[in-house]
């Protein structure tokens, strides 16, 4: 395993190399690319910087020494070049352990435990898009819609790569059943009407941002 981590600003840009040669591509917690290659190959994605659309590409090559490198630009402007890869196990990430605790909880529906452990993920890492989607899911099965839809806004609004599942996943057929979905998707998932959110949810979300 050969694994490299490089930040430019806020956003943290994380690289692996397996001995079978796939690659993968993190950012903020998000997988953004994966493709196997022998000799390099180009990675692009997109990341929300200050509300903008900043493109990237993530080029792996072999160097002279046979070594391998990457460089990374940033709207078509080269920002480091020739990083190499050491080899070596990938650094434990609090943040990912607590993620991955967090959905454990999930898929037994323990909402509470699964919530806490996601909270505690975004005190480390609050730009994981996936987190805000997955909190949004439990706080569904819980029918706190005001949560949900703050959560799901919180995951569009940091990039979230797969915005289908909102429209597809099972645990958030509460959220897409409430009179106030249909304008908050139509939104983009920017805006939902707080008129339309009655009960006791209605109240401040407890949401990390």
């Amino acid at each position: 395993m050969q694994y490299q981590k490089l930040t430019s600003g806020e956003t943290i840009i994380e690289f692996h190399n397996n001995w079978l040669g796939e690659e993968t591509v993190i950012v903020n917690g998000q997988i953004v690319s994966k493709k196997y290659s022998v000799w390099g190959t180009n990675h692009f994605f997109t990341v929300m910087e200050d509300g903008r659309q900043t493109r990237y590409i993530l080029t792996t090559r072999v160097d002279a020494n046979m070594q391998v490198v990457v460089d990374l630009s940033k709207n078509g402007q080269l920002i480091r070049e020739s990083v190499a890869l050491p080899f070596g196990s990938r650094p434990v990430s609090p943040h990912l352990k607590l993620k991955k605790e967090g959905l454990n909880f999930l898929k037994v529906y323990d909402l509470d435990d699964a919530l806490e452990k996601f909270r505690e993920a975004l005190e480390i890492n609050p730009k994981d898009a996936e987190i805000y989607f997955h909190m949004a899911c439990a706080y569904s099965v819980l029918e706190r819609t005001k949560e949900g839809f703050e959560a799901l806004k919180q995951a569009v609004e940091h990039s979230l790569q797969n915005q289908e599942e909102i429209l597809n996943h099972d645990m958030l057929a509460f959220l897409r059943m409430h009179p106030a979905f249909e304008n908050f998707l139509n939104s983009g998932f920017k805006e939902y009407d707080n008129n339309l959110l009655e009960g006791p949810d209605n109240e401040e979300p407890t949401i990390n941002n």
